[in-house]
């Protein structure tokens, strides 16, 4: 009986370490669960939730070509491609030595005069469309004509018309001069100056315009670096950005005559065997000095680019250029 009792008593001494040990087993659990769930973020409320499109995306690095391939398989010696989104130069060959911009020239002619009046102004022609040289590029303006801006900018950017380039420079010179009566001479004299001035505002350090069309003379000249910052400032205003992305043009001009004006830039012509997609301007040019030039500009995935090619010996040679500078630039 005594044994009985006494093996009793020791199975409930033996508890006491096993509860214990229970006790604090729980404790930990219990602390270790606490601390877990400080760790996390609260929830936020959904309509703080970022989507997945609003996440940050990585740049992948972008994969260009190297310069010493591009140099032998582009046909222009002056050349520049430039990531106008973001603010970046690609590729360059020979981009400040002088050459001649033909009617490129008609770029810093459209900024002038958008920057001097109104889409709508009345402009009459006059006799200035004979100031222009034998063999010109014309839009066939007759002296008498009256048409407003926006018409004038597309007889003077799409056929690259330079009797329209005169028009434009004898109209905004007498603005400028503050002098409706002005001599046509002193005119263009007076808005080749402005020409000149917006250069060297926009950082233009190897160009000098002598006229307003880009005809050749010696002392007319610029430089493809120039030419991209002109090119620049020219998409900038929405007026002349969207006359050069317009493959024709046909209108109604106010005293009544009706004309259709074709772009001579084929990347913009979608029937053309050198359609680029997404290219939306800017301007052909070409004489015998200064050869086949272009100013080209293309979005794509919402990236836009310029490249400019100058002085090349064919008409072939400033497309190809071109379709594949501006193909490197979205790669």
């Amino acid at each position: 009986m005594g044994k009985a009792i006494f093996r009793k008593r020791k199975k409930r001494r033996n508890l006491l370490p096993l509860l214990l040990t229970c006790l604090i087993t729980a404790v930990l659990a219990v602390g270790l669960v606490a601390w877990t769930l400080s760790q996390q973020e609260p929830p936020q409320d959904s309509s703080q939730q970022q989507s997945p499109d609003d996440q940050p995306v990585p740049e992948t690095p972008r994969r260009v070509l190297p310069k010493e391939f591009i140099d032998r398989n582009t046909y222009s010696p002056y050349v520049v491609l430039y990531d106008v989104t973001g603010s970046e130069m690609l590729y360059s060959k020979n981009a400040d030595q002088r050459c001649y911009p033909a009617s490129l020239t008609k770029l810093m002619t459209a900024i002038i005069a958008v920057e001097n009046a109104d889409p709508d102004t009345v402009i009459t022609v006059g006799n200035e469309v004979n100031m222009i040289a034998a063999g010109s590029s014309r839009a066939y303006l007759t002296a008498g004509t009256k048409m407003n801006l926006t018409q004038l900018l597309q007889a003077m950017l799409l056929p690259s018309g330079n009797d329209a380039a005169y028009v434009a420079a004898v109209h905004i010179g007498r603005i400028l001069a503050d002098d409706p009566d002005l001599d046509r001479y002193a005119a263009v004299s007076k808005f080749c100056e402005a020409m000149n001035n917006k250069a060297t505002e926009l950082g233009c350090t190897g160009t000098s315009f002598v006229n307003p069309d880009g005809y050749h003379e010696d002392s007319h000249y610029t430089t493809a670096a120039d030419m991209l910052k002109i090119a620049i400032e020219a998409i900038d205003h929405p007026l002349i950005a969207q006359v050069v992305s317009q493959p024709s043009a046909k209108v109604t001009l106010l005293t009544g005559q009706t004309a259709t004006w074709h772009n001579s830039n084929r990347l913009v012509l979608p029937d053309n065997a050198y359609y680029y997609e997404g290219a939306f301007g800017l301007k052909t040019g070409s004489t015998d000095e200064a050869g086949r030039c272009l100013a080209a500009c293309a979005t794509r995935g919402g990236r836009t680019s310029i490249a400019i090619v100058l002085g090349a010996a064919t008409e072939n040679g400033r497309w190809d250029d071109a379709r594949g500078l501006l193909d490197i630039s979205f790669q």
